[in-house]
């Protein structure tokens, strides 16, 4: 799939729809497994003539079905080092992604971790960064806090830790990228060069984590790999041993309807060919102020939050 350097994109999507819950590569691949485990049905490649849904001997969910589904997709900073360290857990990646009532579009937002100001739905206003919501408060807050920000209704949420993030791109055989310029930062250990090249579980979570380009090429690269593992996923000549790997991923809290499987499943099936729509908070339509105002609370970013919402109800609500 091509990838332009622009906070809003559109592209066709590989039948593995519903797998696309986040520009988290991680939480894509889990939703996959998930809810595709008939990856050689629901995994090939889009055309025009669906092929046979997997399921369609089995009663289906009219509901679920005849709807839209919105997720909140939360990607934790954490993993067994720092746990056992005692290190905070941020939020560092959150997206807000939601799938038409009839599977022809996919919206993705992506939120930076620094956006402050956020309005709760007790009338109250979260001063602090919006990636320690989930540490100082708990999960229904941060969810809470997102569904008042855009002004919409939030289905259901899914959390993974970057432990996981590796095992999954190790587990699909690495992926595919083509960065549009050098990556080069220390600190996560990355040094990249411009181009198509394949990364490891190790250095695809370094690709996803460096702020070198500011969050917002972090947000677009989150979209990059969750794209390039689902690609990976969907590849019918790749074998993946996706109860051994889902076994293996100990982070993974989601309130999404598994016992509907067969019916999520035939979602995907029908999303074969939605287009998404994927955008990302930024200056200078989103974000009214960026830097520090001196109150102690560092580099942050001001969310322009008429400009965000009005962008929700034309993805999300219309």
């Amino acid at each position: 799939m091509s990838q332009r350097p622009a906070p809003a994109r559109r592209a066709s999507l590989l039948p593995a729809i519903l797998g696309v819950l986040a520009v988290l590569a991680i939480v894509a691949a889990v939703l996959f497994f998930l809810l595709g485990q008939q990856r050689g049905q629901v995994g090939a490649s889009p055309s025009p003539v669906r092929s046979p849904s997997p399921f369609a001997t089995q009663r289906l969910n009219a509901e679920l079905l005849n709807r839209r589904w919105t997720v909140l997709v939360v990607g934790l900073d954490v993993n067994q080092t720092r746990a056992e360290r005692g290190e905070p857990v941020n939020t560092d990646a959150l997206q807000l992604v939601s799938l038409s009532e009839d599977q022809s579009e996919l919206a993705i937002i992506g939120v930076p971790r620094d956006l402050t100001d956020i309005p709760l739905p007790d009338g109250s206003t979260w001063d602090g960064k919006v990636n320690a919501i989930y540490r100082e408060r708990d999960l229904e807050t941060l969810r809470d806090a997102m569904a008042a920000l855009f002004e919409v209704e939030i289905d259901a949420h899914v959390v993974l830790d970057m432990d996981d993030f590796r095992t999954v791109v190790e587990g699909v055989g690495g992926i595919d990228v083509e960065p549009d310029e050098p990556l080069a930062d220390p600190r996560v250990d990355l040094s990249l060069e411009p181009g198509p090249q394949e990364l490891d579980g190790t250095t695809a979570l370094a690709y996803v984590r460096t702020r070198v380009d500011q969050d917002y090429g972090r947000v677009r690269r989150q979209g990059e790999v969750i794209l390039a593992v689902i690609e990976r996923l969907a590849d019918p000549t790749r074998e993946v041993d996706v109860d051994a790997l889902v076994d293996d991923l100990d982070s993974l809290q989601t309130d999404l309807p598994l016992d509907e499987l067969p019916t999520l499943v035939e979602l995907a099936r029908r999303a074969a060919d939605a287009g998404v729509e994927h955008l990302v908070l930024e200056p200078p339509d989103y974000i009214g102020f960026e830097g520090d105002r001196g109150d102690g609370s560092g580099y942050i970013l001001e969310p322009n939050i008429d400009a965000i919402r009005e962008a929700a109800t034309r993805l999300i609500d219309e």
